[in-house]
């Protein structure tokens, strides 16, 4: 007997035994003691299976505490989680309109300035590494306003700094308070939360997610015409003394202190090198982190390219920025349309078809063609659109491969793209304001790198199933 074939529609997987919390009522539930597989919490909150046989769980908590947590869910705390899960996206798109602007007055390189973008995806993939494990041993309620301070005062600091070397340093402790903002604002929405409510907010959440990379560009734009560059980490100072005042009145402490326990970074590196020793998930995650790659490119470099090279202004910038942005969301919703009906293999076939001729468009414009406009405005869409077709479906294709370690395989699809992320924005600087030429190689070996990994996944697939 053999599986399905990889390009069919995976079918639903078999519901894990409830061990958290059933939607039936248990006034009387007593406390329970498990021996089998447990919940836990890694990176993020996100409930998660894992074989710990020998640990006790007398002490789990009955529902009537949760009803108890659930119950102080408001309109309002959903609100401050989801500027949460914004801040990030903001904090990294919003002033890449002024990038020519920070290079003139730092008196840096374009390569330099690229950097505060790989400075602050190593500040969040450090924050989202320890704000899971620190948060299920505290509590959530105290490391998310340690990480909205940091976040805070990193971007004050952003805003003053007198030269690209402060700026480096302060962009990775704005990273590490946007890092923990985004995994404990999911983490607390994910305790407080249960059944149709959990997937109504995280629907919520995850659309405003995609809508901040859209908006910030435009507000950067929108700052630029009445102030500065420095003003843009102001606002974003801003937005985090909101969410701090937020958090304060509003979000309770989630995880009571019958769940809490001290194993969270050793489960998580224990279930990592387990995942990375499966090959499906492993080259499904290396489809993301690829392309990822490729896509950096684009956010590190546009910028200088239709500015500097093509002469367009900051604010024309942000709305050619925001239509590829719109164009990117709009594939991601053509993509949940389809689901069900093209196997998800296949939808990522046609995103890396797409981005494949684009790459390789741009690449030739910049080395035989002088980068003209006419090469750039299609080529820059038909690169970021069709990764709505691409990071959605390889990401569902990587979890299915591990439902039993879900919470560690969502930290790794996220750490891979900001590692991935991190590497990409500096090598498209090397040649400064004058070529384009390395953002099209990074750009073709991104996508080539990724479309391998899809082969290699289907390769590993048939064996499996032979």
């Amino acid at each position: 007997m053999t599986a399905p074939d990889d390009d069919r529609t995976p079918s639903q997987p078999t519901p894990a035994p409830e061990t958290r919390r059933s939607g039936a009522s248990h006034e009387d539930a007593e406390p329970r003691t498990f021996t089998g597989p447990i919940p836990t919490t890694m990176t993020g909150g996100i409930p998660v299976l894992e074989d710990l046989a020998d640990r006790d769980l007398a002490h789990l908590p009955s529902e009537a505490e949760y009803a108890r947590t659930r119950s102080k869910v408001t309109v309002m705390v959903i609100v401050v989680l989801t500027t949460l899960s914004a801040i990030g996206p903001l904090a990294t798109d919003m002033y890449i309109p002024a990038f020519p602007d920070v290079t003139s007055d730092l008196g840096t390189t374009a390569a330099l300035l690229q950097l505060t973008i790989t400075a602050f995806f190593v500040g969040t993939a450090g924050g989202q590494i320890v704000a899971g494990p620190l948060s299920d041993r505290l509590g959530r309620r105290g490391p998310l306003l340690v990480g909205i301070v940091l976040c805070l005062v990193g971007s004050i600091v952003c805003a003053l700094v007198p030269n690209i070397q402060v700026l480096l340093i302060f962009r990775v402790l704005q990273g590490i308070g946007g890092g923990f903002g985004m995994v404990l604002g999911r983490a607390v929405l994910i305790d407080l939360t249960d059944g149709p409510e959990l997937f109504r907010t995280m629907n919520i959440m995850q659309g405003v997610g995609g809508v901040a990379p859209i908006v910030a560009p435009l507000l950067g734009g929108l700052i630029l015409l009445v102030g500065q560059w420095r003003e843009v980490f102001l606002v974003i100072a801003a937005m985090s003394l909101i969410s701090l005042i937020g958090v304060l009145l509003l979000i309770p402490e989630s995880l009571p202190r019958s769940r809490r326990h001290s194993g969270g970074f050793r489960l998580f590196l224990t279930s990592t090198g387990d995942l990375l020793r499966r090959p499906q998930f492993t080259s499904y995650m290396m489809v993301n982190a690829f392309s990822a790659f490729s896509l950096m490119a684009y956010v590190a470099a546009s910028s200088f390219v239709m500015q500097e090279m093509l002469g367009f202004s900051s604010q024309e910038y942000s709305v050619l920025f925001a239509i590829n942005s719109v164009g990117m969301m709009a594939m991601s919703l053509t993509s949940a349309r389809l689901s069900g009906r093209v196997a998800p293999r296949t939808l990522v076939k046609v995103g890396l078809s797409v981005t494949s001729v684009a790459s390789v468009s741009l690449l030739i414009g910049a080395l035989l063609l002088g980068t003209p406009a006419w090469i750039v405005i299609p080529g820059f869409f038909l690169m970021v659109a069709p990764q709505g077709l691409i990071f959605g479906n390889a990401g569902a294709l990587a979890s299915r491969e591990a439902l039993d370690r879900a919470g560690t395989g969502s930290a790794l699809l996220g750490l891979g793209f900001s590692f991935s992320a991190s590497i990409a924005s500096p090598l498209v600087g090397v040649a400064g304001t004058e070529s384009a030429v390395p953002m099209g190689i990074v750009m073709v070996v991104g996508v080539a790198a990724s479309v391998t990994c899809l082969v290699i996944a289907g390769r590993t697939r048939h064996r499996a199933t032979a």
